[in-house]
C-alpha cells in the first residue's frame, strides 16, 4: 500500500473518530450539513524572469486527470482585463499576469462544495481548505470529492469545536485556530486530533483575540499568530511562548506569515489602506517599505523569494521583494477568496466558490462531482448580506463610525463565557436612545424583564465551564432585555442589553427605520450585578435564519459588511 493510501486511511479514520452527536451550541448552525496599458499579457516563460517557475518536482503535485469513459465538459471561465490593475504594474515597472485558461488550470467542484474559503494550505498530495467552519481535504492525486476533517459541533479531546477560522500546515501537523481561542492539531500520519493550546477561558489576559495563524515557511517548528486586542505578532513553540512584535497603534490586524527569523504582518490603516511590515529580532525593519497602494487586504504569504499579498477583496495578488517591498508582479485574479503558495514559491493555488485555480498549469483541469455540499443561503456568502438602502444609525452622539476594536465586532471570542460574540457593540452613555436600524415588525420584546442576582450569574458561569461553551439558553440570558425585529429586507435584528423598551414596542408592532425603540443599558452583562450603568452599551446582532452576520468570515470582511450596511 502506498504512503498516500496510508495517509488517507488515517485521515478518514480520524474523521470517523470525531464525535458527531448533535449538542446545543452557542451558535446554532443548521447550514452545516454533512452526509500594463501597453504591456502584453505575460506568459509562464516571461514571468519566470521575475518570479520562480514550477520545478519538475512540483509538476507531480497536480497532474492532469486521465479522461473518464464519459468525460463531462468543464465550465467556461474568464477574467476580463482590468486596465487599472495593469497600469499599476506598469507604473511600478512590475510584471503583469492575468490568470486565464491559457496559463492556469481549473478545477470545478459540485455546487455548494465550498462558498467562501478563507484559508488554504497544501503539501505534495493534499490541499486543506477552510470554508464555513469546515476543514476540508482535497486530493491532489485522485479525482475524488472533498473530505470533511473537522467542523463546528465536533469534539476534540472532549471539547466542542465552535468556529474554526484559520489553518497552518507544519510538517505532518495541520493546525486549526478556533475563534473561541483554542488551537487544534491534526497528526497527518495517524489521523488523530488533539488540543495543542487551550485558550478559551480567561487566562493571563481577559480579551485576547487571535485573528490569524501562520508558521515559519523555512521549515522550523515555530508557530506564528497575530493578536488584535493587544496588537502584536508572536512566534511561539508548542509548549512555550516566544518573542512579541508590536504593531502600530490604531491599525486592524489582518494576517501574518514568516520565513526564518523574519515575520511579515499585514494590517489595515485608519484611512482604509493596507500596510505590510517586516519584523526581525526585536524591531520592525524600515528597509521593507512597499509603495504600491493596497486596499481590502485578505492574506499575506511569504517564501524565500517573494512576499505575496492578496488584496482588493481577492481580485488581486501582489508579489513583493522580500527585502525592500518593491512590487515585482501583479496578478489579476478571477475572483477568489484565499490562496496558498508552497515554501519554494514556485506553486500558487487560488480558491473561489466551488473552484480552484492553478497558476502556470493550463493542462490541469478537472470536474469533481459528489461530496458534502452546503445549500444556499450561507452566512459566509458575503453577497447575501447586501441590502438596497443603508441602515439608520442605531444610536446618536457618536461620529457614525464603527468601533475600532475587533473585540467589539461579530466573531470575537468571549472568554468569560467560553463562547463567541455574535454582534457589534455600540458604546455610549447609559440611557441613550436606541433607534431601529431598518423597518420591520417586532417579533420579541422582553417587557417583563427582571435583573438576575449574582447567584444566577454564578450558576450560568459554572454551567459554561462544565460544558466548555455557552449553551443557547445561557447566551439568551446574557442578552438581557432585548428587542428582535424581523426586517423588511429579510434579516432579523436583535437589540440587546437595553435598560428600557419604548412605550408601544410590543410583539407585532410595525416600526420604521430611525424610530426610537428603547434605551442603552447593561442588562444581561455580568457588570450589571454591581451597577446599572457600568459597561452600558448597545449590542446589535443581525441574523439570517440561524446564522449571524460575520459567521465564518475574516474580521476584516465582517467590518466591511457592517460598514456597507450602515453607509460608513
Amino acid at each position: 500500500m502506498t504512503r498516500f493510501n496510508l495517509l488517507w486511511l488515517a485521515l478518514l479514520g480520524g474523521l470517523l473518530a470525531c464525535t458527531k452527536t448533535p449538542v446545543p451550541v452557542a451558535t446554532p448552525t443548521p447550514f452545516m450539513q454533512v452526509p500594463a496599458s501597453q504591456q502584453p499579457l505575460v506568459t509562464a516563460t516571461a514571468l519566470s524572469t521575475s518570479l520562480p517557475t514550477p520545478s519538475s518536482s512540483v509538476a507531480t503535485m497536480a497532474p492532469t486527470v486521465l479522461p473518464s469513459a464519459t468525460p463531462l465538459p468543464l465550465p467556461v471561465w474568464d477574467n476580463p482585463l482590468d486596465v487599472t490593475m495593469q497600469e499599476t504594474a506598469v507604473s511600478h515597472n512590475a510584471t503583469f499576469a492575468q490568470l486565464l485558461p491559457a496559463n492556469s488550470g481549473h478545477w470545478q467542484f459540485e455546487t455548494g462544495s465550498f462558498w467562501h474559503p478563507i484559508a488554504l494550505e497544501m503539501n505534495e498530495t493534499t490541499i486543506f481548505l477552510l470554508d464555513g467552519g469546515r476543514v476540508l481535504a482535497l486530493d491532489l492525486l485522485n479525482d475524488t470529492p472533498p473530505v470533511p476533517l473537522l467542523q463546528p459541533g465536533d469534539f476534540v479531546d472532549g471539547l466542542l469545536v465552535q468556529e474554526p477560522f484559520d489553518l497552518a500546515l507544519i510538517g505532518d501537523q495541520l493546525l486549526v485556530q478556533d475563534r473561541a481561542g483554542d488551537l487544534y492539531a491534526l497528526d497527518l500520519t495517524t489521523g488523530s486530533w488533539q488540543i495543542e493550546r487551550y485558550e478559551r477561558e480567561i487566562g493571563e489576559t481577559s480579551s485576547h483575540y487571535f485573528v490569524a495563524l501562520g508558521y515559519d515557511t523555512a521549515g522550523s517548528d515555530r508557530r506564528l499568530r497575530l493578536e488584535t486586542s493587544y496588537s502584536y505578532a508572536q512566534y511561539f513553540f508548542p509548549t512555550e511562548r516566544g518573542r512579541l512584535w508590536p504593531l502600530p497603534e490604531d491599525v486592524l490586524a489582518v494576517d501574518v506569515s514568516g520565513v526564518g527569523d523574519r515575520v511579515y504582518a499585514l494590517w489595515q490603516n485608519p484611512d482604509g489602506t493596507a500596510t505590510a511590515g517586516l519584523f526581525q529580532e526585536t524591531a520592525r525593519l524600515s528597509d521593507f517599505a512597499p509603495t504600491v497602494t493596497m486596499t481590502q487586504p485578505r492574506q499575506i504569504v511569504t517564501t524565500e523569494t517573494a512576499v505575496y499579498i492578496l488584496d482588493q477583496a481577492g481580485r488581486r495578488l501582489l508579489a513583493l521583494n522580500p527585502v525592500t517591498g518593491a512590487l515585482r508582479a501583479v496578478f489579476q485574479l478571477p475572483g477568489v477568496s484565499a490562496f496558498a503558495a508552497n515554501g519554494a514559491g514556485d506553486q500558487l493555488i487560488f480558491a473561489g466558490r466551488d473552484q480552484l485555480f492553478f497558476w502556470q498549469q493550463p493542462e490541469n483541469n478537472r470536474l469533481v462531482l459528489g461530496g458534502p455540499t452546503l445549500p444556499a443561503p450561507q452566512p459566509h456568502d458575503t453577497a447575501v448580506w447586501h441590502t438596497t438602502n443603508p441602515y439608520a444609525w442605531p444610536i446618536t452622539g457618536n461620529s457614525g463610525d464603527l468601533t475600532p476594536r475587533d473585540l467589539q465586532m461579530p466573531g470575537a471570542p468571549r472568554h468569560y463565557r467560553l463562547g463567541i460574540h455574535e454582534g457589534t457593540d455600540f458604546y455610549w452613555a447609559n440611557g441613550t436612545p436606541v433607534y431601529a436600524a431598518a423597518s420591520g415588525t417586532v417579533i420579541r420584546a422582553t417587557l417583563a424583564y427582571e435583573r438576575p442576582s449574582e447567584t444566577a450569574f454564578n450558576y450560568r458561569r459554572a454551567e459554561n465551564i462544565e460544558l466548555g461553551y455557552t449553551s443557547s439558553d445561557n447566551l439568551d440570558f446574557y442578552r438581557g432585555m432585548q428587542i428582535w425585529i424581523a426586517q423588511e429586507d429579510g434579516f432579523v435584528a436583535r437589540y440587546v442589553h437595553l435598560s428600557e423598551i419604548a412605550p408601544g414596542i410590543v410583539e407585532g408592532t410595525a416600526v420604521t427605520a430611525g424610530q426610537q425603540i428603547g434605551l442603552i443599558g447593561n442588562t444581561g452583562s455580568p457588570a450589571s450585578v454591581n451597577s446599572e450603568t457600568e459597561d452600558a452599551h448597545l449590542h446589535f446582532e443581525l441574523w439570517l435564519d440561524e446564522a449571524y452576520l460575520g459567521q465564518y468570515l475574516r474580521p476584516i470582511e465582517i467590518r466591511e459588511l457592517m460598514a456597507a450596511l450602515f453607509g460608513s
